[in-house]
């Protein structure tokens, strides 16, 4: 990751996380809450559980205080599918990528080699204020 040493995302890549217990949700709401002041719901699904997360984020009302943007800004949403379905969510960093959460750690992945781990971006999403 270009500039990593001196982002604030580096204190957050490598985060050991263990996806029986935590799912990338769970990792962009500890970032958002950390560095952004922004308070999401917990969404109560198993990582290793894709039908689930599937259905969980197509059902989650939190949704609804997301609004799609073209251009993404440093901490929107970035909702990846895999196929049809949207089954993953990080945070956009200005550094042209995005931060999430893959066992067993955190990550920066550019957005040129997401389809590298099998990921689309499905959509970028700004939260709208409360």
């Amino acid at each position: 990751m270009t500039g990593a040493s001196t982002h604030w995302a580096a204190a957050y890549i490598g985060r050991p996380w263990d996806p029986a217990e935590d799912h990338c949700w769970a990792f962009c709401r500890l970032v958002w809450r950390e560095r952004f002041g922004i308070e999401v719901p917990q969404m109560p699904i198993h990582a290793e559980d894709l039908r689930a997360a599937v259905t969980a984020f197509g059902q989650a009302s939190e949704r609804n205080r997301w609004q799609p943007v073209s251009t993404p800004a440093e901490g929107d949403g970035v909702l990846m599918a895999r196929g049809q379905r949207a089954c993953h969510v990080g945070l956009w960093l200005d550094l042209g990528g995005v931060l999430h959460a893959i066992a067993p750690v955190s990550v920066f992945t550019p957005a040129g080699r997401l389809r590298d781990l099998g990921y689309r971006v499905a959509g970028y999403y700004r939260r709208a204020a409360a």
